[in-house]
């Protein structure tokens, strides 16, 4: 999408009030990534649509779009994990302050040594965590996945660097590499259908057959 269109959506559904408002400020005056207005939308969209029982999230930061999923749907619980202690404590507040401390489990933990130890279901996984890891979140998510989950993946475009024709400066390059790699594998791996929907940073979005 273009810059403006870009633009005239995220306008349409940034309409956040109270807590989650709070925390958007929060996040931007803070240098905090969490999900844009239209991915919120998008997530809550999908929970309304599938009504998960369990989700698992990968990448906490402040609790933003865990409260975004638990919000859309009142009968779902989520175990979310967040690898910085501090960020963790952040979002463990503001669980706690939106009255949904008693529907989420959160780890402080890395992800990479949590997931293996998991072995309960989920009916949707968010993955919004260290991109030049995607690959291995995304294949133990695979093996947690109920059938017909959905696994949702954020950041996937990388600012769009990922389908820039341009040169990539060095310092991003891994990364963009990385990523361009995730898209393949996830496109093409057998047992899932996936979509890639350009709008944030990128979403991969995967149904398991």
């Amino acid at each position: 999408m273009i810059d403006s269109d870009i633009k005239f959506i995220r306008q349409l559904f940034d309409v956040s009030q109270g807590l989650l408002k709070e925390i958007e400020s929060y996040a931007s005056d803070n240098f905090i990534p969490i999900v844009k207005p239209e991915v919120a939308k998008f997530l809550e969209t999908i929970i309304k649509i599938k009504q998960p029982e369990n989700i698992l999230e990968i990448g906490t930061a402040i609790g933003y779009s865990s409260i975004v999923m638990l919000l859309a749907y009142e009968n779902c619980k989520i175990l979310t994990i967040e690898k910085d202690m501090e960020m963790a404590e952040m979002a463990k507040e503001n669980f706690l302050k939106a009255s949904l401390l008693d529907r989420v489990e959160l780890i402080k933990g890395d992800a990479l040594d949590v997931l293996p130890c998991l072995n309960k279901k989920y009916d949707l996984i968010f993955i919004d965590a260290a991109k030049g890891h995607y690959k291995e979140f995304f294949d133990e998510s695979l093996r947690l996945l109920s059938d017909r989950g959905i696994l949702i993946c954020d950041n996937i475009l990388y600012k769009g660097y990922v389908a820039a024709e341009k040169h990539v400066k060095h310092k991003r390059r891994t990364i963009v590499y990385r990523m361009r790699d995730f898209i393949l594998y996830v496109l093409n791996k057998t047992g899932i259908s996936t979509s890639i929907i350009p709008i944030g940073d990128g979403l991969s979005i995967s149904v398991k057959e």
